[in-house]
This record gives C-alpha cells, sequence and structure tokens, in this order.
C-alpha cells in the first residue's frame, strides 16, 4: 500500500455519517472480528474489542451488573468513540472514556503483540491516550 499510495481506512464499530469517515475508495480494514467483552471482577475490568458498539457492550456487561463510560446513543462504535475521547453520560464522575482505558493490546510495527499499560511503558501508552 505504501509503494502504490493506495488509500485505506480502519472500521471500528462503525457510527460517523460523514462521507469518507468510516470508509474509503481504497482497501478498508474492518475490525468487527475484535468482538470480545470480558469482564475481570476480581480487577473490576474489561475487555472490550475494538469492532464492538456499545450497545453490544452494555448487553455483555448487564449480567454482572456493572456499566461503563461508554457512548450516549445507540449505534456508536467502541474504538472511534474512544480514540475521540468519548463524553459519555458517567463523564462527569468517571472523565472521558479514554481516561478510563487501563490497557491497549498493539501490534508493533516488527509483529510483535504487547499490551500497553502506564507500566509497562508510559511513554508509548500516553501517545496511544
Amino acid at each position: 500500500m505504501c509503494q502504490t499510495r493506495t488509500p485505506f481506512a480502519v472500521k471500528g464499530g462503525g457510527h460517523a455519517s460523514n462521507p469518507g469517515f468510516s470508509s474509503t475508495t481504497g482497501v478498508h480494514i474492518s475490525m468487527s472480528r475484535f468482538s470480545e467483552v470480558t469482564y475481570d471482577a476480581t480487577s473490576q475490568t474489561a475487555v472490550i474489542g475494538a469492532g464492538l458498539i456499545w450497545d453490544d457492550v452494555y448487553t455483555a456487561l448487564a449480567p454482572y451488573g456493572v456499566n461503563v463510560v461508554g457512548g450516549r446513543v445507540t449505534g456508536v462504535g467502541v474504538a472511534g468513540f474512544t480514540l475521540g475521547g468519548g463524553y459519555s453520560w458517567l463523564t462527569n464522575q468517571h472523565g472521558l472514556t479514554i481516561d478510563t482505558v487501563v490497557a491497549f493490546e498493539l501490534v508493533k510495527p516488527n509483529g510483535d503483540i504487547v499490551n500497553v499499560t502506564e507500566t509497562s511503558d508510559s511513554e508509548l501508552f500516553f501517545g496511544l491516550k
């Protein structure tokens, strides 16, 4: 893609209604298979897939009686909302959605898959936030 300057876009859960925001005439990379929601009651954290919409997250967490600082309307994608900061109904109590992220699973340019936290790599974690 670099040599041919092929346009590309990455789509999380989707939501943007503006033309060109969630689509491209080039390569479209969909995160839809990243659809995991796993709750850890001990750490009170959830692993949330980048291909989800917040409706799916709320449904998956409801049996545990917990909530997250997520989207305020139906159909909002997790990835774009979070990377854009994420203003939620719970923001006044808990900060923006991005403020509640404690780890990122990241594929580095060399292909290594790493779990980036404040402790493991504070500069990269800050940059991702």
